[in-house]
C-alpha cells in the first residue's frame, strides 16, 4: 500500500493537551448545561436573534448570537469549547449506513429494485452492521421508495446485521412488519415549519403519531430508532435553539426509541453550534443512546463528527459516496460520505469493522449506475492512486 493511502494515526500528530489549549482560553466563560436546555440565554442584540441568508454570499449565520453578559458579547459557546469537550475518543464507532434510503430517496430517476438490493449486499459485505434499507412512506411523496416491500423481501439478511426501515406512521409500520422488518425508525423535526412541510403536521402531532408506532412496536418486540431533523438550522426558520432539539429528543426517548439520531438536515452546522446542541440533548438523553447525522453542504461534516466523538458520541450516520439530500430542504447536499468517515476514524485509531476497499467497491457500483462521480474525497483520491 502506498504511504499516501495510509491514514495518519494519532501517534503522528503533534501533542496538544487540554492544558495547553487552556492557556489560550483562560478568560473563557463557562456555560451551564441547564442554560442551554432551558433556553436561559441573553441575546447580545437586544433579543433580535434571527438567521440571515445572503444572496450575495454563501455564508449562513445568525445575526446576533447567544452570549453570556459577563463575556461582553463574545460568543460563549466558542470560548467555552475546551471546557465542554473531552479529548478522549471512543475505541469503536458504529456506523449506520443510510445510503439505500436517505441517499437514494432524492434521486429523480428511479433506481431499479435489483440495484438497491445489490447495493445493500455490497455494503454489508464491507463490514457495516447497520444498513438502513428503505422507507415505507407513501409513493405519492417519495416515488423512489415505492418498491420498499420488494427491497426488504429481496435482501439476503445476514446474521448480526440490522436493516432498519423508516415508518412515518402506523400504516407504514404495519406494512413494514408484513414485509418482514425487524427494526423501524420514526422521524421528527426540531423545527415547526419543517415538520409541517415535511410531515404535513405539527411537531406535537408527529410525536403523537409516533407514540402509536412505538406502542405497536413494543407489542411486536420491534426495535425503534428515532430521528430528529434540523438540529441546528431549518431552511424556513433559520437557526434552531438547542432547547427545541432537546425537547423532541427526550420525547422520542421517553416513548421508547432505543437510539436517537440528531440530524443537521441542511448541513449548516459548525463545531461551535454542535457543542451546545449536544450539551442540551445530553442533559436529558443518555449519551450512549445518541447518534449524529451530518450533511456536508458547507464541508463541515467531518469536523462536526470529530467534536461529537470528543463529547462522547460513538454512533455516526453516513451515506456511501455522499449520496443524499432532502426533497423538502432546498439546497441541502448529500450526507457525509461513509468512505470519508471511515478514513478519518481509522486514521484516529478508532475501529469500525469496515473494510474501506470493499466500501469503495459499493460506492463505485452505485455511482456507475447513477452515472456520476463519487461524492467521497477519500474514494476519489484513492482511486487515482490505484487507477
Amino acid at each position: 500500500m502506498s504511504s499516501l493511502e495510509e491514514p495518519l494515526g494519532l501517534g503522528d500528530l503533534p501533542k496538544l493537551s487540554i492544558n495547553r489549549l487552556g492557556r489560550f482560553c483562560q478568560s473563557a466563560c463557562r456555560s451551564r448545561a441547564e442554560d442551554h436546555c432551558n433556553g436561559n440565554y441573553t441575546p447580545s442584540n437586544n433579543g433580535n436573534n434571527q438567521t440571515i441568508f445572503h444572496s450575495s454570499s454563501p455564508s449562513w449565520y445568525m445575526q446576533g448570537h447567544y452570549a453570556d453578559s459577563s463575556c461582553n458579547g463574545v460568543n460563549m459557546e466558542f470560548r467555552a469549547l475546551p471546557q465542554k469537550i473531552s479529548w478522549d475518543l471512543p475505541r469503536f464507532v458504529k456506523i449506520v449506513e443510510v445510503g439505500p434510503r436517505d441517499g437514494l430517496q432524492n434521486e429523480k430517476n428511479l433506481v431499479p429494485t435489483s440495484v438497491k438490493i445489490e447495493l445493500i449486499h455490497k455494503l454489508v459485505a464491507s463490514g457495516l452492521s447497520v444498513v438502513e434499507a428503505t422507507s415505507f412512506v407513501s409513493p405519492k411523496w417519495v416515488p423512489q421508495l415505492a418498491d420498499a416491500k420488494d427491497v426488504l423481501e429481496g435482501i439476503r439478511q445476514a446474521p448480526d446485521v440490522r436493516y432498519p426501515v423508516l415508518t412515518p406512521n402506523l400504516r407504514g409500520f404495519e406494512a413494514a412488519i408484513a414485509a418482514g422488518a425487524k427494526e423501524v425508525a420514526v422521524f421528527a423535526s426540531a423545527s415547526e415549519s419543517f415538520s409541517k412541510s415535511n410531515l404535513n403536521c405539527s411537531i406535537e402531532a408527529s410525536l403523537a403519531r409516533y407514540h402509536d408506532v412505538t406502542s405497536a412496536a413494543k407489542k411486536h418486540g420491534i426495535r425503534v430508532r428515532g430521528y430528529v431533523s434540523c438540529v441546528v438550522g431549518c431552511p424556513v426558520e433559520g437557526a434552531v435553539h438547542p432547547s427545541k432539539v432537546a425537547y423532541v429528543a427526550k420525547e422520542l426517548y421517553d416513548m421508547g426509541c432505543a437510539e436517537i439520531s440528531l440530524g443537521d438536515t441542511i448541513g449548516v452546522a459548525t463545531p461551535g453550534k454542535v457543542v451546545p446542541m449536544l450539551e442540551a440533548v445530553m442533559s436529558v438523553v443518555p449519551v450512549d443512546k445518541l447518534a449524529i447525522h451530518f450533511h456536508d453542504t458547507y464541508g463541515q461534516a467531518l469536523a462536526n463528527i470529530l467534536v461529537s466523538l470528543q463529547m462522547g458520541i460513538s454512533v455516526v450516520d453516513s451515506s456511501v459516496s455522499g449520496l443524499g439530500g432532502c426533497p423538502y430542504a432546498k439546497g441541502a447536499t448529500g450526507n457525509v460520505a461513509t468512505e470519508d468517515v471511515v478514513y478519518m476514524l481509522h486514521g484516529l485509531g478508532i475501529e469500525t469493522n469496515v473494510d474501506l476497499r470493499k466500501l469503495m467497491d459499493a460506492g463505485d457500483y452505485i455511482c456507475k449506475h447513477l452515472d456520476r462521480p463519487s461524492g467521497s474525497k477519500t474514494a476519489s483520491a484513492l482511486s487515482k492512486l490505484t487507477g
